[in-house]
């Protein structure tokens, strides 16, 4: 994957999909991300890194709040 475009994001989805396979249960998801994130081919490209704007902590307001009626 990596070899093919330099700036891909390797995912899990993308690991289970190339080898055919599926996450069954996710039972294995915890040391199947682990792996990854050991492995340093598998690290994101600095060019990648840090392209949100602000704090990934930053408040929004909840778009999904009930609206009052005013009938």
């Amino acid at each position: 994957m990596r070899a093919s475009d330099r700036t891909t994001l390797i995912t899990p989805g993308k690991v289970y999909k190339a080898l055919g396979k599926s996450a069954d249960c996710g039972g294995c998801m915890p040391l199947f991300l682990a792996t990854m994130r050991s492995n340093p081919n598998l690290e994101v490209p600095m060019e990648l890194r840090n392209l949100r704007c602000g704090s990934t902590q930053e408040k929004r307001e909840c778009k999904a709040t009930v609206k009052l009626s005013t009938i």
